[in-house]
């Protein structure tokens, strides 16, 4: 099966480890070495200790599939929520550009809607894939007077439907979660020949606000410190792969949304590392967020300047 390391270089197998509840925690035990794993403190990253638990090394490859499912329960209500939706000039672009009036287009990961509901107005019909039934549920209450939309719960490497039944396939906010080579077979799968794949980013990263800079740095490296990641989204290299002769189309779109310190907060929780309020490092994660507020408010709020990019071409 697939190799993982350690922090320290040690590698472990897929099917090495066995999971057993010990409430209110959960160990993972790896049945040859006799280490112990814990989650406790952490998000996404996984501490692993030894029998006297002392620490030992840091889990520091995912199971992407797995992860695109349980990093967001029970983040739907702040996802849904405080998370910025999509520029209508997108929309109007599409329907102009690539006539998505008279397409199927499919959305995977689709979260909790906030594209699929937009698009649904735009086009003949939308197949919403996503893993997580919490933010399905979430995604048909914000969605219910679509009527045009589908929702599959399955993953995006997955999705069961039928060969050559899709016109675009929407990867919005999402394309940094899936296994590419998996996705790409998918993809050419459900995609009619003359169809296109477009991946689509809010990109909260303005360098000409200095509020959304220094608070993007802030969360990325939180998100460093929990998981021992990176952010991927700007991954110009996937990109590159993906698409086929490494060709598509960029286009970019610009919007702003003024956010107040419960709603900052809101979106900071919903993002997939973010401490849970019952973890540790919740207060300390939060306290800088407020630090940053209250540094940069104006009549109480800030101002996010969204850049939607959105990469389009054939694979």
């Amino acid at each position: 099966g697939n190799k993982f390391k350690l922090s320290n270089g040690v590698e472990y197998r897929d099917g090495d480890c066995v999971w057993v509840e010990v409430s209110p925690v959960k160990w993972l035990i790896d049945d040859r070495t006799g280490i112990l794993v814990s989650k406790i403190g952490l998000v996404s990253g996984i501490r692993f200790l030894d029998r006297n638990h002392n620490y030992k090394g840091d889990f520091m490859k995912y199971n992407v599939e797995k992860d695109s499912k349980n990093f967001y329960f029970g983040k739907q209500e702040d996802y849904s929520k405080y998370r910025p939706t999509y520029p209508t000039e997108l929309f109007d672009f599409l329907s102009k550009e690539y006539n998505i009036k008279n397409k199927i287009i499919v959305e995977l990961g689709a979260g909790t809607g906030k594209f699929s509901k937009i698009a649904s107005s735009y086009c003949k019909q939308i197949y919403y894939v996503e893993p997580n039934i919490d933010m399905i549920n979430k995604g048909k209450e914000y969605c219910n007077d679509c009527d045009n939309i589908v929702y599959i719960n399955k993953s995006a490497e997955s999705t069961e439907l039928p060969e050559n039944s899709v016109d675009i396939v929407f990867a919005v906010q999402s394309f940094h979660w899936f296994d590419k080579q998996k996705l790409k077979q998918e993809v050419n799968k459900i995609l009619k020949s003359n169809g296109y794949f477009a991946i689509v980013w809010n990109d909260w990263e303005d360098e000409n606000n200095e509020f959304s800079k220094e608070y993007f740095k802030y969360i990325s490296s939180w998100n460093t410190k929990l998981t021992g990641k990176t952010y991927q989204h700007k991954n110009v290299d996937d990109r590159k792969n993906f698409f086929k002769n490494s060709e598509y189309k960029t286009y970019t779109f610009i919007h702003s949304k003024d956010y107040t310190l419960h709603m900052l907060i809101g979106l900071t929780k919903s993002l997939s590392y973010a401490p849970k309020e019952d973890n540790e490092y919740y207060n300390k994660f939060i306290s800088g967020v407020i630090t940053i507020f209250n540094k940069y408010k104006k009549n109480d709020i800030v101002r996010f300047d969204f850049h939607t990019e959105m990469f389009i071409g054939k694979i």
